[in-house]
């Protein structure tokens, strides 16, 4: 834990020091602070928790009306609802953590999804009879993989790392290749690779480097032995819940009342510091400050800048500074994922009409339908049409409202028993939300050796964080890891 004293260091400067630091003198219409902070998601407002507990003051800056970053609940007639940042593992120290000092309640996560089938070709497909199925052109041991887990099946198989931040060692370096690159070194079929092509785990085949994927599952697996038995993995993306409780947790918790309670919680503890609607336009970089200016002419000093905005963003921003080549490219090529979900309340269970599975993957444009377990098998049930990747991708192209409908005429091509039962509870794309422009950070094949291991160093006073960050932790708790390491970058500065 950080207290004040190792934070700051004996000998080191103190808040009072800081802003009478001459760097920050002659500056009459800035406001001052020991750190601006650009960007108030989860780790913005963690490093500034942090600071601000320790004597400093900090200034947090975000363009939207409301905190959270990605962290996003919707009220709706079914309750609220999770579109961005949702579930809390075991291994989610940080947010446990805060949850606790904040007062927030966690529950188990009630999302079990029933099974799943699989629509490809044109044809619906038992995934239990894939290795006989006629249209299975795949070899040998290929033969036995479900089509819609080929994929991350072979990311799984391959996977080398045995620590959390191994994918960082360049003894790794040649594994920063395509799973496309993968698959051809390995011997695999074409037939297997075009299957990959809608269920590899990164943006695509060719779009995500191994050494990414294989950081995201070698830290999922952390938190699957944190339980008290193996999650199936019967599909894809997510896990089943493991409801036994330890030490109050379930193996996949969430928020009472929704996600946003937790970034709620932390503006109301920062107070004042906290200030929305500030688009920022340029940065200005030297040794001993940063001066941050936003669109509506509003300026900011201070000793540190904490730049905690995606590079979806942070590349729309002007930086004057020493020339720092890593951080351009870093913050210039990023690719960012997409996920967009349409959340669908289900009358009643039409899989029961069509006698097929109720949830389903698919090669076409809408990805996955995931229908949640009610626990009676009747009646009334939630479900999900999840689009990752370059389904994800495709669909961002439409507007809102004709992404809903072509979403609804395509699962009533599918399913023509589902008409009329399913009814839109809200909707969400990432990739257009123009203060995101994407769901989550990924690495191009290349990208780490070009500059993932070096672009968290800070570019003079400003440093970063943020999920796209991480080093060693995934989801919320990534980004809280990068609020907490860059405060203590900070601490080892001031």
């Amino acid at each position: 834990m950080l207290n004040r004293r190792n934070f700051l260091g004996t000998g080191a400067l103190g808040a009072a020091s800081l802003m009478a630091s001459p760097s920050l003198a002659g500056v009459t219409k800035a406001e001052k602070a020991d750190v601006v902070i650009v960007g108030a998601g989860l780790s913005g407002m963690n490093a500034a928790m942090l600071l601000q507990d320790l004597g400093m003051k900090v200034i947090v800056l975000d363009a939207n009306d409301k905190v959270g970053g990605r962290v996003r609940t919707v009220d709706t007639p079914d309750g609220p609802l999770d579109v961005g940042a949702s579930q809390v593992g075991r291994g989610y120290a940080r947010v446990i953590d805060a949850c606790q000092k904040l007062g927030l309640k966690l529950i188990p996560e009630d999302r079990d999804l029933l099974t799943f089938g699989v629509h490809m070709y044109d044809q619906w497909i038992d995934p239990k009879t894939w290795a006989a199925n006629p249209l299975n052109l795949t070899v040998g041991e290929e033969r036995n993989i479900p089509p819609h887990l080929m994929g991350s099946s072979i990311v799984h198989k391959y996977n080398p790392l045995k620590e959390l931040d191994e994918w960082l060692d360049p003894k790794y370096a040649s594994m920063d290749i395509s799973l496309r690159q993968l698959m051809q070194q390995k011997g695999h079929s074409e037939a297997a690779i075009k299957l990959a092509e809608y269920s590899s785990p990164g943006i695509g085949v060719d779009q995500t480097s191994m050494l990414r994927m294989w950081q995201e599952e070698t830290r999922g697996a952390l938190d699957r032995r944190l339980g008290t038995e193996p999650s199936r993995r019967d599909h894809p993306f997510g896990e089943a819940n493991d409801h036994k409780l330890i030490n109050g947790l379930a193996s996949i918790s969430n928020i009472e009342g929704g996600t946003f309670q937790l970034p709620k919680a932390m503006a109301a503890r920062l107070g004042d510091a906290v200030r929305l609607k500030k688009m920022v336009k340029q940065i200005d970089l030297t040794d001993k400050s940063g001066t941050v200016t936003c669109a509506d002419g509003s300026v900011y000093v201070g000793r540190f800048v904490i730049s905690a905005l995606p590079f979806t963003m942070l590349r729309d921003v002007t930086i004057n500074g020493r020339p720092n080549p890593i951080a351009r490219k870093a913050i210039t090529t990023m690719p960012y994922a997409n996920t967009a979900r349409l959340y669908l309340h289900v009358e009643r269970p039409f899989w029961k009409d069509d006698g097929m599975a109720p949830s389903f993957s698919t090669d076409g444009p809408i990805g996955m339908f995931w229908a949640i377990d009610n626990h009676t098998g009747e009646g009334q049930h939630r479900a999900m049409v999840v689009m990752v990747g370059t389904v994800g991708a495709a669909i961002a192209r439409y507007g809102h409202e004709e992404a809903i409908q072509f979403i609804l005429d395509e699962l009533a091509r599918l399913r023509p028993a589902s008409k009329g039962l399913v009814k839109v509870r809200t909707y969400k794309d990432w990739a257009r939300d123009p203060l995101q422009r994407g769901c989550g950070f990924s690495l191009a094949p290349g990208h780490v050796n070009a500059y993932a291991r070096k672009m968290n160093t800070p570019w003079q006073v400003m440093h970063f964080a943020g999920e796209h960050t991480r080093r060693i932790d995934y989801g919320m708790e990534a980004a809280m890891e990068s609020g907490e390491r860059v405060a203590i970058e900070i601490a080892g500065r001031a």
